[in-house]
């Protein structure tokens, strides 16, 4: 079995307020694909209740950098009351969604994934102590990568985020009704 190890462990970020999820869900993707990850959609559901939709998004993209070494982030988006509202933008009226957000970021690199070293326990303590003594160097400058690509991705998502603080909301969500 290959070895993985956690690089990022439930980075957490929180927002409430007016924002656009398809908006957001094109700008993760879109940050992924420009950074060379290859998406793999795990759950995209969606559930109306009485407050307002529930929204859970979750991808687990994936790098391969060797033959040795892959990278794999985990990004699971959880909105809840999730509702159309009209905001004030520039003069202008238009619709936005209004709701409350939590994002969570995992990131792990997987050693030999093909499981070269996996057919016998004597080849196994080879590749451990390979990875502690003699390619220890190597690693650590692609968990510095990985950790410095969704450090980048949180921020942009924030950024995202500042875009809609100016919005000023003039309705409440209207609940919906039995």
């Amino acid at each position: 079995m290959s070895e993985l190890r956690v690089i990022v462990d439930h980075l957490r970020l929180n927002y409430s307020g007016p924002f656009n999820a398809n908006d957001l869900f094109k700008h993760i993707t879109a940050f992924l694909n420009e950074r060379g990850f290859d998406l793999k959609i795990d759950k995209e559901f969606e559930h109306n209740t009485k407050s307002g939709k529930q929204i859970e998004w979750q991808v687990n993209p994936w790098k391969r950098l060797t033959d040795y070494i892959r990278f794999w982030v985990k990004v699971r988006v959880l909105i809840s009351d999730y509702n159309k509202v009209d905001a004030i933008v520039d003069n202008k009226k238009i619709k936005i969604g209004h709701g409350r957000l939590v994002m969570y970021i995992d990131a792990y690199i997987e050693l030999d994934e093909s499981n070269r070293w996996d057919a016998y326990p004597f080849f196994q303590l080879l590749r451990s102590l390979y990875n502690i003594f003699f390619y220890k160097m190597y690693t650590e400058r692609f968990e510095h990568r990985l950790n410095q690509d969704v450090y980048h991705l949180y921020h942009t998502v924030e950024q995202f985020f500042n875009i809609y603080r100016s919005y000023k909301v003039v309705s409440r969500p209207q609940l919906m009704r039995p």
